[in-house]
């Protein structure tokens, strides 16, 4: 049967809606490739008696955490994530969540990991905007309010590394990084591009670091963050359909 042409993307979207062995026909994979890949994304095997998901269970995904979602659907986390994952729709991120007034009383009165469930967000949101805010935990001491940013210390983000703008202006490495995240300046160092992604995969990541001029661990974040399997695995699959 020949391989069907997807991307990285829509191959991962498909573990899990059919046996492992049908699809491992369809891509030209090994049973054991999508098998192995399926169990790396936390994706339950596929079982044709799985309760049927309802259009009103559908719309809330990507609304809350796959597990707040699951205990109130009563199904499994991992089964939440992987219909959210078919049906292409991106991970709840807590980051989004719109800050109330409501909610910022709710700081230093209650315990943040409270807090987080009650707005279900994450307890790191919760503790990012309490120290934002120069609000101390129960109990705590008061933080200090945060320095305001100036030009001349905008001007230097990306020109280094964050830990080495840190150094300069006297600030943590997370408070020059989401200043940089919220301006919208790159990371300094290597800029992907279209070109540079396509050759993720199809040679061994400390070889395509050397040829693009940066690190094995940049090349293994970028191949992972788009769902490219390494070089082995695809070189392994392609020795199997030969």
């Amino acid at each position: 049967m020949p391989r069907e042409t997807l991307t990285a993307a829509a191959e991962d979207r498909l573990l899990g809606t059919m046996p492992d062995r049908a699809l491992a026909q369809r891509l030209g994979w090994s049973r054991q490739a999508v098998t192995e890949r399926r169990r790396k994304l936390r994706i339950p095997p596929f079982h044709p008696h799985r309760r049927p998901w309802s259009r009103a269970e559908e719309e809330l995904l990507g609304t809350m955490a796959d597990w707040r979602l699951a205990r109130r659907l009563n199904r499994s986390a991992e089964g939440v994530a992987a219909r959210r994952a078919a049906k292409g729709i991106p991970i709840f991120n807590p980051k989004h969540h719109r800050w109330q007034p409501a909610d910022d009383k709710l700081l230093g009165e209650r315990p943040d990991a409270q807090i987080a469930m009650l707005l279900g967000i994450s307890k790191l949101a919760v503790q990012h905007r309490r120290s934002r805010l120069g609000i101390a935990p129960p109990g705590g001491r008061k933080f200090p309010p945060p320095r305001p940013w100036q030009p001349k210390e905008d001007a230097l983000l990306g020109t280094a590394s964050d830990m080495e703008v840190a150094r300069r202006l006297g600030r943590s490495v997370s408070d020059v990084s989401r200043r940089r995240h919220r301006l919208g300046i790159q990371p300094h160092g290597h800029h992907w591009t279209p070109d540079a992604d396509s050759l993720l995969g199809e040679m061994p990541d400390d070889q395509l670091a050397r040829r693009l001029g940066c690190t094995v661990k940049a090349v293994a974040r970028r191949r992972e963050r788009l769902g490219i399997p390494g070089w082995r695995m695809r070189f392994r699959n392609r020795e199997v359909t030969h």
